[in-house]
């Protein structure tokens, strides 16, 4: 291992003292929570210095509107020692080694499935999907703006930190149907408002992701994307019944798609407290828990009570039961055949996004009524009605899809606005009160993820308005790496303002751990190479004493100071109303 270690940072000796002579950000992402007592952040800090690391980004203020500082926004962390500042006090023992603090904001997601402080008092805040499902902080509302940008700026004035660091600085739901944002969508673009029962008909334009089973054998199609491609069937198996959204519907779900799962449980005169998620341990191992969790929250909003059930819990499920399948890609044989018995007795299933790596188990095809054939594509697309079915309410009104579909780009027009101001208020804020403090933001990459997401942060580098941006390239695919480098160069050809954001770990079967170390330092030489001006790595939990050492021997053999790229004048104002139109 030590001889691949040697060849892997071979190339990164020899091109040492240019990055060192302009300094060379060596970065890592830490949450605060890892450091509730001082005992901790000594061991942490301890760590970071050995590896000669000049930088944390520490997270700060995230589950639920908890802060791991002082601030009069928000309470103090759970479990913090009583009289101990985690930011403060970490603040002191990096700058005692000469290592950077940022402090880390989530600031979109809110980190709770249920409002525990700030969105308790202000619930208006959150976007309204009018479906429930996850909570995210509504950034087309100037209330919510201001609350963020006076909750960052207020860390930034009261310690003595480097810099403040954005971090889900996009939209999760698209689409708000709250009042404000209602009447201020159609105010700008001259769209009628979304409400009563139309707001939950087909045909409908949506941007969705799938994993999409093609071909029906005993499933009724109930509604097909535009290219034909079935959206939503309904398979009859012995006493029960199995529904499949066929995209991934657990995320930011339209409202249309959520009353069909509405109306399915009416259909099945489903008992709300009798509700199971699925997670076979195979599934959570390789794709973790967010899509499980996605889609119980879904089921809550439509007043479910609900349970997770494991394997050994499928056995035990009753005709009584409605079970959910929320992106279980991976149904082992077993549990297949378990669910296959449970709806032939008169359960009944629910599938959101096609089970396409179990699509060949023949328990699957017959409970879905679905053939093997599959295909991931994603797409903003047409979902329309087929046939007639009390599932899927059909529009009175004429369809116009092109119509519809320039009413989505005007929604991602009027959502990339609102994040963009907020950074924008941030920027001037923050340069106005310590100059030299730097604004940074970890973002989506490739560049179309990043605009799927609602965040342009391609504008934010070009307009000025951004010290720097961390793209979270965590591939482990090197060809994927050096064709993101490749398209970051087309928004800023010198890496000036772009940074790599890397990853220092990988999922296994028996958990995450930290990453093939030649891997690691690879990338760091791809990413030098091409002319960064550094590295931020993710995160502080997987840096392992190996790791350390090989830091140590090889790119950072000798210390450097954090890069920050050349100052520059204020941002470029924000347009007015009438421009942003």
């Amino acid at each position: 291992m030590r001889a691949l270690i040697c060849l892997a940072v071979a190339g990164v000796i020899l091109m040492g003292s240019a990055a060192e002579a302009e300094g060379e950000l060596r970065g890592i992402w830490m949450h605060a929570s890892q450091i509730k007592t001082r005992a901790e952040a000594d061991q942490w800090v301890a760590k970071i210095e050995r590896a000669r690391l000049n930088a944390v980004f520490m997270l700060v203020w995230y589950w639920g509107g908890q802060a791991f500082y002082h601030t009069p926004l928000s309470p103090m962390g759970e479990g913090v020692d009583e009289g101990y500042d985690p930011l403060g006090y970490m603040t002191d023992q990096c700058h005692r080694r000469g290592i950077e603090m940022h402090a880390w904001f989530v600031n979109g997601a809110y980190g709770k499935s249920k409002p525990l402080h700030g969105l308790d008092k202000h619930p208006d805040w959150a976007v309204d999907t009018g479906t429930g499902g996850q909570l995210w902080y509504d950034f087309g509302k100037p209330e919510v703006r201001k609350f963020q940008s006076d909750l960052m700026i207020g860390c930034l004035r009261d310690y003595d930190i480097d810099g403040i660091h954005f971090d889900y600085i996009r939209y999760g739901p698209k689409v708000c149907l709250c009042d404000h944002c209602q009447k201020e969508f159609a105010r700008r673009y001259g769209y009628e408002r979304l409400t009563g029962p139309e707001a939950e008909a087909f045909p409908i334009v949506a941007r969705v992701s799938a994993n999409a089973l093609l071909k029906p054998t005993t499933a009724t199609v109930l509604a097909k994307f535009a290219d034909g491609t079935p959206a939503i069937t309904l398979n009859r198996l012995g006493k029960g019944e199995a529904l499949l959204l066929n995209w991934h519907a657990e995320k930011a779900p339209p409202r249309p798609a959520v009353a069909v799962l509405r109306r399915a449980l009416e259909r099945w005169g489903a008992a709300r407290d009798r509700v199971a998620v699925a997670d076979t341990a195979a599934n959570r191992q390789r794709y973790g828990t967010r899509h499980r969790d996605a889609g119980a929250a879904i089921f809550r909003s439509l007043g479910c009570t609900v349970r997770i059930v494991g394997d050994e819990g499928l056995a035990k499920l009753e005709p009584a039961d409605t079970l959910v399948l929320s992106a279980l890609y991976i149904i082992p044989e077993a549990a297949a055949k378990q669910i296959e018995a449970f709806v032939e007795a008169g359960g009944h299933a629910v599938f959101l996004d096609g089970p396409t790596p179990s699509a060949k188990d023949r328990s699957v095809q017959r409970i879905l009524g679905m053939g093997p054939a599959s295909r991931y594509f994603t797409a903003t697309t047409v979902i329309e009605p087929v046939g007639e079915s009390e599932l899927v309410a059909r529009l009175k009104r004429p369809f116009d899809a092109e119509k519809e579909k320039l009413r989505e780009a005007k929604w991602a027009e009027f959502r990339k606005w609102g994040v963009t101001e907020l950074v924008r208020d941030v920027y001037r804020r923050a340069k106005a009160l310590k100059p030299k403090a730097q604004v940074t933001a970890a973002v989506f990459t490739p560049l179309a993820s990043a605009d799927n997401a609602l965040q342009d942060w391609p504008r934010w580098v070009r307009e000025g308005c951004i010290d720097y941006v961390i793209p979270m390239a965590y591939t482990t695919d090197n060809a994927k790496l050096a064709d993101q480098l490749a398209e970051w160069k087309t928004v800023d050809a010198s890496l000036e303002r772009i940074v790599p954001g890397l990853s220092i770990y990988q999922r296994t079967p028996q958990g995450a751990v930290t990453r093939d170390i030649p891997l690691i330092l690879k990338q760091h030489a791809m990413c030098r190479e091409a002319g960064a001006h550094g590295n931020n790595y993710f995160s502080l939990h997987y840096l392992s004493e190996a790791l350390i050492a090989a830091f140590r021997d090889g790119p950072h053999a000798k210390p450097a100071a954090a890069y920050r790229p050349p100052a520059r004048g204020p941002a470029t104002p924000a347009p007015s109303k009438e421009q942003a139109r």
